[in-house]
């Protein structure tokens, strides 16, 4: 068992984190990721990796297209440390976690050990999004891309919209 401030506080013999292939990956040198929540719901907003423009475009030559993902009946959430060069320090590093991208943890003991009781019964999830600056956590029943914009400002006040 690990804790700290290093990412998941536990780890064991299942983690094993999984591309999302149902969100844009970060980009790279992506920061300052925006995080809106309240209880039971978040949504996270961050710049979408230039490899993902053409499935989720049409985009003009100088947009930075930002994305908006929603996670429903979330339990837990977290976005710090570690950032991209201290990611090897992550539990689940070397299970596959990498710098700059969307996962669902299969078999997390986050999940078991702290929701032992309510997880089974709502299929808690866990999920991680990993960015330059820093990494984001959470535990919820779903995590679905809500829509994708052209500029960080417009994504982050449908952000407020939506918890509205």
């Amino acid at each position: 068992m690990h804790s700290g401030t290093t990412g998941t506080l536990v780890g064991g013999v299942g983690d094993i984190p999984v591309l999302l292939d149902t969100v844009p990956m970060p980009a790279p040198a992506s920061t300052e990721p925006f995080v809106i929540a309240d209880e039971g719901r978040t949504i996270l907003v961050y710049r979408i990796a230039p490899s993902d423009l053409s499935r989720y475009g049409p985009f003009v030559q100088n947009e930075e297209p930002f994305c908006v993902v929603r996670f429903d009946g979330a339990v837990f959430q977290s976005l710090g440390p570690p950032n991209d060069e201290e990611l090897s320090q992550h539990v689940l590093h070397a299970k596959g976690l990498c710098p700059y991208g969307a996962y669902e943890v299969v078999n997390s003991t986050l999940v078991a050990e702290w929701w032992p009781n309510i997880a089974p019964a709502i299929a808690l999830r866990h999920f991680i999004f990993t960015f330059e600056d820093s990494s984001f956590e959470c535990v919820a029943t779903s995590c679905e891309l809500a829509d994708v914009f052209a500029a960080a400002d417009i994504a982050r006040r449908d952000a407020f919209l939506r918890l509205r």
